[in-house]
């Protein structure tokens, strides 16, 4: 859930759709939130038809997991290079920089 909270916070130069970890991170989560309540629930019942309709549940569950990771390998992620943007001065010497001293 933070991963993907960050990634919502910080992602503006393409859409979050089109990373292959977002759709890696919600499968994950879906299955795991998914089977926590599968799991708490199959333990304390005996009855047939309430662990059938479990296992329904756990069965749409998986099929959902498999769509978003099989989406994941669908994704488009472009890689960009930025490095135009970027401008560095060849003469910017930062191991020499001394400050003026105010406090004399």
């Amino acid at each position: 859930i933070y991963y993907l909270y960050e990634k919502m916070k910080t992602e503006v130069l393409r859409p979050l759709y089109q990373s292959i970890v977002f759709w890696i991170s919600v499968g994950l989560f879906i299955y795991f939130s998914g089977n926590f309540f599968y799991l708490i629930f199959i333990q304390s019942t005996t009855d047939k038809n309430v662990m059938n309709q479990l296992k329904i549940i756990y069965g749409i569950i998986a099929i959902c997991k498999d769509i978003l990771l099989s989406l994941a390998l669908l994704a488009n992620e472009t890689i960009s290079n930025d490095t135009e943007d970027l401008y560095i001065p060849e003469e910017l010497h930062l191991d020499s920089f001394n400050p003026k001293s105010t406090l004399s």
